[in-house]
C-alpha cells in the first residue's frame, strides 16, 4: 500500500498540514492556503513549504480554478492520516498484504508490537460511483456539505459501533479493536467467504450455527444485518464462522426491519439449499425469530 510506504518519509509538520486541510474540508470541498495556515498555526513560509512537500508526494489535490489557490486531501492522504494515528496509539505496527477487496472497502492484514494479527478495513465508499447517494442516507443524515472522505469516516464509525454492540453477546462476529477515520481494526479469522467454497464439512451444522447467530443478534441486540449472504460470512477450515460487513445494519424497530430480516434469512436458506443441498423451512425459521 502506497500510504504505508510513506509513513516514515513524512515529518510531524507534514501531518499537521494534512490535518489542517482535513479540518478545512469539513466546511468546503477545497481549503484555501490562508485557511490552511490558520488551522495549522504555521507561518505562511512554513505552510507553503509543507504544502509543496506533501503535494510532491501526491497526497493533496490543487485547485487553481478560483481566484485563490486551494487544496483538498486525496484518499491516499486519508489512509496515511489514519495509519499514522493507529501506529502512534500502538494499535498496529506493521501492515500486511491485501486479503479482501469489495465495492466499498479494502481489507488488509496487520500486526501489533506483540505479533498479534488483525484485519484492517479501509472504507472506500463512492469508489465506483457517487450516484447511489440513497444508499448512504442512513449514514450521512441531513448534513449539507459532505466530502466523500467524511462519508467513509461515518461508515467506519457505524460499523465499529455495531461490532462493539454485537461483541458483547460473545458470538461469531469480529472483535472490534479500534477505529480511526475511515479505518477499522478488528480480529482476524483465517478463512474465506462461503461463496468461495465448493464443498464444506457438515454444512447443516454450519447453516444452523449461522441462523442461530443472527437470531440471537436480532432478539438480544435488536439488530438486523440488512445485507447478509454468502459474501459476508467467513468460514475457517476448522468450521468456525465470522459474520462480517455490518455497515447496512438496522435496528429491529426500523420501518423496513421485517423485510430486511426476512431477506437475510431467505438469502442464507437459498444459498445452502442450492450449494449444499440443505433443505429448510424458510417460513418456519422466520416465524421462530418473532417468538
Amino acid at each position: 500500500m502506497e500510504a504505508a510506504k510513506l509513513l516514515k518519509s513524512l515529518e510531524k509538520e507534514d501531518f499537521r498540514i494534512l490535518m489542517a486541510i482535513e479540518i478545512g474540508m469539513k466546511r468546503s470541498e477545497y481549503v484555501t492556503i490562508n485557511n490552511i495556515k490558520f488551522y495549522s498555526r504555521y507561518k505562511m513560509e512554513e505552510t507553503l513549504f509543507r504544502l509543496n512537500k506533501v503535494h510532491k508526494f501526491d497526497l493533496i489535490i490543487r485547485n487553481t480554478s478560483k481566484y485563490e489557490i486551494a487544496y483538498n486531501l486525496n484518499s491516499k492522504a486519508y489512509d496515511l492520516l489514519a495509519l499514522h494515528t493507529l501506529v502512534k496509539k500502538n494499535v498496529i505496527s506493521q501492515l500486511g498484504p491485501l486479503i479482501g477487496k469489495g465495492k466499498e472497502s479494502d481489507v488488509y492484514s496487520c500486526m501489533d508490537d506483540n505479533g498479534k494479527i488483525y484485519a484492517l478495513k479501509f472504507y472506500r465508499m463512492g469508489r465506483t460511483s457517487f450516484r447511489n447517494i440513497k444508499m448512504y442516507r442512513d449514514i450521512i443524515g441531513d448534513r449539507g456539505h459532505l466530502s466523500w472522505l467524511y462519508v467513509n469516516r461515518l461508515a467506519a464509525r457505524k460499523e465499529f459501533e455495531a461490532l462493539t454492540k454485537i461483541f458483547k453477546l460473545k458470538l461469531n462476529t469480529p472483535k472490534p479493536i479500534a477505529y480511526n477515520r475511515h479505518v477499522i481494526v478488528m480480529s482476524y479469522l483465517r478463512g474465506k467467504e462461503l461463496v468461495y467454497y465448493k464443498q464444506i464439512k457438515k454444512p447443516l451444522k454450519i447453516f444452523r450455527r449461522i441462523i442461530k447467530q443472527i437470531k440471537i443478534i436480532y432478539q438480544k441486540a435488536h439488530m438486523i444485518h440488512g445485507d447478509l449472504g454468502e459474501f459476508n460470512i467467513v468460514l475457517s477450515e476448522r468450521g468456525n464462522i465470522l459474520i462480517i460487513d455490518w455497515l447496512q445494519w438496522v435496528p429491529s424497530d426500523h420501518p423496513n426491519a421485517n423485510t430486511l430480516l426476512e431477506r437475510d434469512i431467505i438469502n442464507i436458506c437459498h444459498f445452502f439449499q442450492k450449494k449444499f443441498n440443505i433443505e429448510s423451512n424458510v417460513n418456519e425459521i422466520i416465524t421462530s425469530f418473532y417468538k
